[in-house]
């Protein structure tokens, strides 16, 4: 018929790989999730969440606690311990707080970043495969390992200083400048 939608009862709807996990606006979450397909958060979720997919944090969305996944886009707020393993696209609206793996990252002009970014996945290179195979003991596990790495402040500020260029001012008074012929 023409203007119906078909829809099937069964296995054919169930896809993992296109399949999109939805946590709505006004909806509070606490715990874990460990998702085989996309997952897209426009409430709130605390937690240890673990997806082979895509995670999208919504405009009016917030993540807060351990995050590994494949890829990720953020226009809300996402703070805790994340590993991404491609691209973590942040967008002007974002928010992204605390210790960051990531492959790429694409950031556009108006993101809020602070924290510990680092390109690479965390030295413990196996974690988020085993957490993927291995299921809830293991997500516990991986949250001790992150914990201890976690830089101190005192590691990032003397990272900061160390990368800091003197000012044109301050480099024309240790140089002899001459202007003219001799």
């Amino acid at each position: 018929m023409i203007g119906s939608l078909k829809r099937s009862s069964g296995a054919e709807n169930n896809n993992s790989e296109t399949g999109i996990n939805r946590i709505v606006e006004g909806t509070h979450i606490e715990g874990t999730i460990n998702s085989d397909s996309n997952l897209r958060i426009d409430g709130e979720f605390k937690g240890h969440l673990v997806t082979k997919g895509r995670l999208v944090v919504g405009l009016k969305g917030k993540v807060s606690g351990t995050v590994n996944c494949l890829c990720c886009d953020v226009e809300g707020t996402l703070e805790g311990e994340v590993t991404v393993l491609e691209l973590l696209s942040m967008k002007s609206s974002s928010t992204v707080q605390g210790d960051l793996y990531y492959g790429q990252l694409s950031v556009e002009a108006g993101a809020k970043a602070l924290g510990t970014f680092r390109m690479g996945i965390s030295e413990d290179k196996d974690s988020f495969i085993k957490v993927k195979e291995h299921g809830k003991e293991h997500v516990k596990e991986q949250v001790k390992k992150q914990a201890q790495k976690t830089a101190s402040k005192a590691d990032a500020l003397a990272s900061l200083k160390a990368s800091t260029m003197p000012s044109e001012s301050s480099s024309l008074l240790n140089d002899e400048v001459t202007v003219g012929a001799e």
